[in-house]
């Protein structure tokens, strides 16, 4: 059954309506558990340091009456961002369902949870490998100099800033991907531009890692050069009439 212009206005207003209750619904029970849990989930975002922040106990230290709650709070809205960001999903795609035509709507529906998927996939390696790595190395490099006293805010602010640039570099593969896809960047051009991925990752790397060090540049550039390999396989399987990546590997040739 066609809908008129005026039934799916209509709709719309209510899937709009709905979301943006169930958003608030959903980032107030977010924020709500953070913060009544938080000890839990402090111990957890910590866990990657593995006690390692300062000599009390390994925890993290304040310098402030009002860090520790300002830093509870910080945690709580994240927490609830957390919680809304699929319910926002799903409402929007419900929103779009009514505009985009069917034989799209698995399109849509298919690089929305690949794209939530690999941001995941970012985050985890940066809990799970990069953090406890950089910091096993930066933190313990003085030993018998001097003694780490990392603050709460600081170790917060880096793991956070990781978690977010992280998960956007890894969309890199599902992005060049959707590229190759519409041809707006064929996998014949993505592969001549290979000789360049290897100083531009290590530029990014730089300025989204606030180290002097080159732990961490070294732990995000690698990856930005696994992940561009990926997303050139991805966009030679779209198009594989455009060439052969393993032919045109720089060792094979």
């Amino acid at each position: 059954m066609t809908l008129s212009a005026y039934e799916r206005g209509y709709r719309f207003g209510q899937r709009f309506r709905n979301t943006v209750f169930l958003c608030i619904l959903a980032w107030s029970i977010g924020a709500g558990a953070t913060f009544w849990w938080h000890p839990e989930v402090f111990a957890f975002l910590l866990a990657p340091a593995e006690e390692m922040l300062s000599p009390f106990d390994g925890r993290p230290v304040f310098t402030a009456p009002q860090d520790m709650f300002g830093s509870t709070l910080s945690l709580a809205m994240k927490g609830g961002q957390f919680f809304a960001f699929p319910v926002l999903v799903v409402g929007i795609l419900s929103m779009l369902k009514p505009f985009v035509p069917r034989r799209f709507w698995l399109f849509v529906t298919t690089y929305s949870v690949l794209s939530i998927g690999m941001f995941a996939l970012g985050a985890s390696f940066v809990f799970f490998v990069m953090m406890p790595v950089s910091l096993n190395f930066l933190l313990t490099f003085g030993a018998g100099i001097a003694q780490p006293v990392i603050l709460l805010t600081s170790y917060m602010a880096l793991l956070m800033s990781l978690l977010f640039w992280i998960g956007i570099v890894f969309e890199l593969p599902v992005v060049m991907q959707l590229l190759a896809k519409f041809r707006l960047v064929s996998y014949s051009k993505a592969r001549t531009l290979r000789k360049w991925i290897v100083p531009t990752s290590f530029i990014f790397a730089a300025l989204i890692t606030p180290s002097l060090d080159g732990t961490l540049t070294f732990l995000v550039a690698i990856p930005m050069l696994l992940l561009y390999e990926v997303g050139l396989i991805a966009g030679w399987l779209t198009h594989p009439e455009e060439g052969n990546y393993f032919a045109d590997l720089p060792m094979v040739q």
